[in-house]
């Protein structure tokens, strides 16, 4: 009886045997290198920091109660506008900044600079994004109160008001 001998690396079976380790090491090298050249910005390194700054936005908010701000935010022709209003007697800033924020995506965030036009109502040559998942941030010059609220897109106005008691 003849019986002949076929190489090892000519048999199908070894092949299949070692396709799954071969795909597990291809697929921990690909996610290796993922992980080493994404910027990950939804980390945060220094949680201690972070954590007294929440404490300061947080005085920030109170501010604005005191203040009884509130602000309407909408895309106008040829860039945006903001309508804000206060407590009677509270001054409004010259000028105020609007952070728009991508809620996943830190490169698509914006900071909008928007001017008085008179009798609270702020423009910006700048465009507001339609579309989208996004936190707004509107705050006074001299950073000592915020608005926040969040927006899926501006095809239609954002209202924000101060946090109540």
């Amino acid at each position: 009886m003849t019986h002949s001998r076929v190489p090892w690396y000519r048999q199908l079976w070894p092949w299949l045997l070692m396709l799954m380790p071969a795909t597990a090491l291809v697929g921990g090298v690909i996610t290796f290198w993922l992980a080493a050249t994404t910027n990950n910005s939804l980390v945060v390194d220094d949680y201690y920091r972070e954590g007294r700054a929440i404490n300061m936005q947080l005085a920030r908010d109170r501010a604005a109660q005191s203040l009884g701000l509130a602000a309407t935010l909408s895309r106008a022709p040829g860039g945006a506008e903001l309508r804000l209003t206060g407590s009677t007697g509270a001054a409004l800033p010259p000028f105020v900044t609007v952070h728009v924020l991508h809620a996943t995506r830190s490169e698509l965030d914006r900071t909008l600079m928007l001017a008085a036009a008179g009798g609270g109502l702020y423009r910006s040559l700048q465009e507001l994004p339609l579309d989208g998942r996004w936190n707004v941030m509107i705050e006074d010059p001299d950073r000592t109160w915020r608005l926040t609220g969040s927006a899926a897109g501006f095809a239609n106005a954002l209202e924000i008001a101060a946090p109540r008691p």
